[in-house]
Formats: structure tokens, C-alpha cells, sequence
């Protein structure tokens, strides 16, 4: 099956038949003329110093070898004829050859681990491209046709490393750049005849009604990769599972990442405000354009399976392609649901660094299983064999809740322990022993963990320096596998991560926080800061939840810090209706009211937070937070005060 080449793999791909990449080719057989005849610098009658050869070591970087070595043929001879130059065959085929070397031994030819950017993965295919073109071929070109002395290789040895280590350092420049990259990307893989989509539209198109339903099972994501070509397979990731935590734990272990220097990738699930947050590079989300690009590019693909793939397949699909494309050092992976059967699973062992599974709760029992232990299992399902595994959640719940008794935290471990060791994978566990001097507040927490001392992350609830703690022993696996990751990146990620709905404040006056703890453990956390950060000061709640979670249980625990729920029903067709829900909370002796849109519930709770000094907490379902947050913003502007 034809798949297409992706840039920078060493490969090639087909020079003809390709406009874009026609143009760009020629575009750079133009620079490397204009470099080479023009503004070059003689510094005798038979040494110059010249940068004609970038622009050959760029097109074999970016388009493989064939291309590579077809712009340095090009702009030799068209060069040559243009400046009435007599035409060398041995230079030319040292032009040749630059071109070819550099895009044959390729950023793609060598497997992306755990080395930084701007070291041996982009100066080898620029020196050697030197090396074998200038150094050797052009040197003999030059004493064989003028008659050049040998000596001549003395002089153009240092000069070459100095020309190659610029070209270099300059490459870097480029390839660290997300705008170049992804306007290369399209350069290369907007064929003229290909579909083209505006955003809308892909938008539109993924959420369309043929991608239906949870229908776990990795048959048809992995055709569908296979398809395109496993792009997946060109990355590292660390892949993250687990109940709740993955999000806060993806996103702190992105920024420490980015912070070290490493292009990182971000992949999660479910998105909070706009679509393009699931899938990101050094913090950024995907930007429109992209987007509807990559998803114009799979939808073919995806079209032409007899078994069309899942929303979330779909989605997978699209994220991997766009990471791919832009090269990312690593890739955090977050797990949709489950593990063993969830897309994000088609990953192989060669491509994982590190598994991560947060912690075990009892959620998503109709696909996972109706035990800790089955779903633990499920969970367990993403180790590898042979890569090392981190489980965040052998330790009892945060704050010395009870939380859910049937839980237990010994008994999932012994699952994922034994999971790992029949696979040989080495097993660790988030030794919370070493967190001390834990200190949190609506603002964020700090503490020391190990040899580090008075860390600080901007992420408030209680349960976050345990996330923390885990993201600190993923550091720890990596440098073991040669990451080179400072303090000072830890710090600096660990203070500059942001992310919403976790006990977030969209109103300072009246004070509101936003929480996604939707199922039994999410809520026993959400009990647990309301209790650290308020004492016995009661709060008003704000809740929406999915109707095929353990909704009871949740009210349970949220009546004992609440004294008047506003209920509201989810945008999504799983919701619970909210009159429904607030008679449940009625049952438990809690004063609840039903609203028909999330903004009246919030407008309600704001002003009668106002007026009694009571905090609200928006709880239940990450799905409800674009409109908590857009309602609050409204209501300031009605009413004025501060949204934080």
C-alpha cells in the first residue's frame, strides 16, 4: 500500500509529481547559486568561504537523499552555465553527494530517544555531508581539473568544520521552530488533487455521526495507522493511565520536559474549551489551519476502512500524524479510557520510554470491569515488555479520607506488579514517603520531595503534590535512560504548568472554583481540599454529572461539605437530568435546585455567594467548565468584581 513519506526520514520521497515540493527545490537550487556564485567570499585564488551548501543539506534533511541530490546537481550546472564557469563532474558530484549524505543519514534515519536538540542527531548528517562532499570529493574535483595541490586539504579541513558547525546550529534554528516546520508539512503533504477542509468542517467531520460510541478494541486503529504509515512509530512517548491524575500528571511532566529543552508533545483528553487542547507541541494547541490539513490528509484513509474507526481512533490518529510532523522529542500520552484495549495502545514497546498508571478507581465499570482489581488490569494493559512502568496510586487517598472502601490501593499494586513482571518490564511505585513539608493553598502548594527542597507548582488541591511526586519519578526513570533533565527545568516546569478545571478559581469575588472530579476518587479529593482550604465553613456546590456514574455515592460525600447544591445537566448524552439529581441530593437533607442552562445554576450561586460570603464549587464533569467559565465571565460583566 502506497503511504506517504514524512519529512526528514532519510527515505526521499518523489520529486515529480509533487508541485510543492518541485517549487521548494528549485527555490533552494536558487539560494544555494546565489550563495555559491554570488556572495561568496574568495579568501585566495583557490579557497573561498561560501554557504551554497546549506540549502543542499536542507533539501536532503527535509526531502530525503533523491531530492537532496537532485538540488545539488541543479544548482551546480545551472550555477556553472549562469556564471560561465567550465563544469567540474567531480564537483558536481560532490554537490551530489552533499545533497544525498545528509538525507540519507537523516534526523529520521536514527530513532528518536532520549537526546537533546542541537546535538549529535543534527550536526552528524550536516559534518557528514562535509566530509564526504567538500572535504574528499570537491577537494579531489579541485586537483584533479586545476591542479591544486594536495595541500589544499589542510586549509579546507578547519574551514569546513567551521562552515558545517554554523549550518548546523542554523538547521537547529529551523527544525526548534513550530511555524517553519508545520508550513513545510503542508508544503509536502497538501498534494494538488488532495481533499482540502476548513476547520469547520473537520471539526464537523470528526464529530460526525458515523464515528460513533466507546467501541474499545485496537483492530481498527491499528489498520488505520498502518495506513498511514505508523507515524506513531517515528516517536517516544510516555504513555500515562490511570483513573484520575493523568491529566494534572501529563501536563506536569510536558512542562518539565519542555523546560529541559525537549520538543514535547501533549496528547489528552477530553478537551476543556475548544477542540485543539488535545493535542499540543511546547504548550501550544494545534492551531486551525493544521488541523483541518491532517484531518484532510487521514479522512481518506479512515474513509476507505470497511470498519470506519471510533471518534476517539479518528482522533488518535490525527494527533500521532501531527506529532509525527513536527518531531517531537517525546510525546506525553494520555489514555482515553482504559489501557489495554484504548487506541492510544497501538504504540509499541520500541516507541514507549516509560509507562505511567496514576492511580485505580472504580469508574467506566461497564467497559473496565466492576472490581478494582479487573480494572486494574485493564489499566495494566499498557505496560510493555521490557520498558519500565511507575504506579502512582499504591498509597492510601489523599487527606486521610476514606474515600471508597471497596478500593484498595495494596491489592491494585499486586495486579500491576504482577502484570509487569510477566512481561519483564521493571516496576516501581510513587514513594510518597519522600513528599514533606506539604503545604497548599487555593494558589497552588509546596513542598520538598527527596533531594529536592520547597518545590512549588501553581496547581491547587490537596492532591496534587502526590501527582507531583509521581511526575517526579518519571524524571528520575528517564535520566536513568539518558534524559538530560536539570533541577533547574524541574523547578521551572513544575512552577509554569497550567491546568484548568483541576480546583481552579474563575472568580475571586465571589469566590468559584472549577473541578472536574466526576467519579468516587475524584470527589473524595475534592471533599478533602474544600476541607483543607475551608475548615468547618460550609461551601455551595454546583454539580452536573454523567447518569452511569456512582452518582449516590458522590452525593454522599458532597453533602457533607455543601449547604445548597445548584444542579445542572451536562451537554452530553450521558447527563443526568438536573431535577433528578437535585432530588437525590434532597434525600440527603441538602437544599438543591434543578437549572435548565448552566449559566442560570452559576448566575444563582454567584449571587447568593455574594451575599452570604459562601464559596461555590463547580464539581461533577470537566464538560460543563467552557460554560461555568463563560457564564462567569458574563456575569462580571454584568455585575462587575474579579474573575481570576
Amino acid at each position: 500500500m502506497k503511504t506517504e513519506q514524512h519529512p526528514m526520514r532519510g527515505g526521499g520521497i518523489a520529486l515529480f509529481g509533487n508541485l510543492r515540493v518541485m517549487v521548494v527545490a528549485a527555490l533552494l537550487a536558487a539560494l544555494s547559486i546565489v550563495l555559491g556564485k554570488y556572495l561568496a567570499i574568495n579568501l585566495s585564488e583557490t579557497v573561498r568561504l561560501s554557504f551554497e551548501n546549506l540549502p543542499l543539506i536542507m533539501a536532503g534533511l527535509f526531502f530525503g537523499p533523491l531530492v537532496g541530490g537532485v538540488v545539488g546537481a541543479v544548482a551546480d550546472l545551472v550555477g556553472c552555465i549562469l556564471v560561465g564557469y567550465a563544469i567540474n563532474p567531480i564537483i558536481t558530484l560532490g554537490g551530489i553527494l552533499i545533497g544525498a549524505v545528509s538525507g540519507a543519514i537523516g534526523l529520521y534515519a536514527f530513532p528518536q530517544r532520549e537526546h537533546r536538540w542541537g546535538t549529535w542527531r543534527v550536526y552528524l548528517p550536516v559534518m557528514a555531508a562535509h566530509v564526504v562532499g567538500s572535504m574528499v570529493v570537491k577537494t579531489i574535483g579541485m586537483m584533479v581539473y586545476y591542479g591544486t595541490p594536495p595541500q589544499i586539504f589542510l586549509v579546507r579541513v578547519p574551514l569546513y568544520i567551521a562552515i558545517g558547525l554554523l549550518e548546523g546550529y542554523l538547521v537547529m534554528l529551523l527544525f526548534r521552530n513550530k511555524m517553519f516546520i508545520g508550513e513545510l508539512n503542508r508544503i509536502i503533504h497538501r498534494k494538488k488533487e488532495g481533499v482540502k477542509m476548513t476547520y469547520q468542517q473537520a471539526l464537523e467531520y470528526i464529530h460526525s455521526v458515523s464515528w460513533k460510541g466507546s467501541r474499545p478494541g485496537l483492530e481498527r486503529i491499528t489498520v488505520l495507522m498502518e495506513r498511514l504509515g505508523n507515524p506513531q512509530n517515528s516517536l517516544r512517548f510516555i504513555h500515562v493511565a490511570g483513573t484520575n491524575g493523568k491529566g494534572s500528571t501529563c501536563a506536569m511532566t510536558a512542562s518539565i520536559l519542555q523546560q529541559a529543552g525537549y520538543r514535547t508533545g501533549l496528547f489528552t483528553s477530553p478537551f476543556i474549551v475548544r477542540f485543539n487542547e488535545r493535542m499540543r507541541i511546547d504548550g501550544e494547541d494545534i492551531d486551525d489551519r493544521e488541523l483541518a490539513d491532517i484531518t484532510a490528509y487521514v479522512k481518506p484513509y479512515a474513509d476507505g476502512m470497511e470498519d470506519v474507526p471510533t471518534e476517539f481512533e479518528l482522533i488518535t490518529a490525527i494527533a500521532f500524524v501531527y506529532f509525527a510532523r513536527h518531531r517531537c522529542d517525546y510525546v506525553v500520552l494520555e489514555c482515553g479510557m482504559g489501557g489495554r484495549l484504548d487506541s492510544t495502545n497501538v504504540v509499541s514497546k520500541e516507541s514507549v520510554a516509560l509507562s505511567v498508571i496514576t492511580g485505580i478507581a472504580m469508574d467506566h465499570t461497564a467497559f473496565l470491569g466492576d472490581t478494582p482489581e479487573k480494572i486494574a488490569a485493564e489499566k495494566a494493559g499498557i505496560i510493555k515488555r521490557g520498558v519500565p512502568v511507575i504506579f502512582g496510586g499504591a498509597h492510601p487517598p489523599i487527606g486521610g479520607e476514606a474515600g471508597q472502601s471497596e478500593v484498595d490501593p495494596l491489592s491494585c499494586a499486586a495486579v500491576i506488579r504482577t502484570s509487569a513482571e510477566a512481561l519483564d518490564a521493571p516496576y516501581l511505585e510513587t514513594d510518597i514517603r519522600r513528599l514533606s513539608r506539604v503545604r497548599t493553598d487555593l494558589l497552588g502548594a509546596a513542598f520538598d520531595f527527596g533531594e529536592y527542597n520547597d518545590l512549588h507548582i501553581s496547581l491547587p488541591g490537596v492532591y496534587q503534590p502526590c501527582n507531583a511526586a509521581t511526575v517526579l519519578s518519571v524524571v528520575e526513570v528517564l535520566r536513568a535512560q539518558g534524559a538530560v533533565i536539570s533541577e533547574d527545568a524541574v523547578r521551572r516546569g513544575l512552577e509554569a504548568v497550567r491546568w484548568p478545571g483541576r480546583f481552579e478559581i474563575l472568580s475571586r469575588e465571589p469566590l468559584l472554583i472549577s473541578d472536574g472530579g466526576h467519579n468516587p476518587e475524584g470527589i473524595d479529593a475534592a471533599v478533602a481540599s474544600v476541607k483543607a482550604y475551608f475548615g468547618e465553613q460550609k461551601i455551595q456546590l454546583l454539580s452536573g454529572v454523567m447518569a452511569d456514574k456512582d452518582y449516590a455515592y458522590m452525593v454522599r460525600r458532597m453533602s457533607e461539605v455543601a449547604v445548597r447544591v445548584y444542579t445542572v445537566r451536562p451537554d452530553n448524552s450521558r447527563a443526568l437530568d438536573s431535577d433528578a439529581y437535585a432530588a437525590v441530593f434532597e434525600e440527603n437533607g441538602i437544599p438543591a435546585t434543578g437549572y435548565a442552562t448552566v449559566k442560570e445554576a452559576v448566575w444563582a450561586a454567584m449571587d447568593a455567594g455574594q451575599a452570604a460570603g459562601l464559596a461555590t464549587l463547580c464539581l461533577g464533569s470537566l464538560y460543563m467548565y467552557g460554560e461555568v467559565k463563560a457564564a462567569t465571565q458574563e456575569y462580571h460583566k454584568e455585575h462587575g468584581g474579579g474573575v481570576s
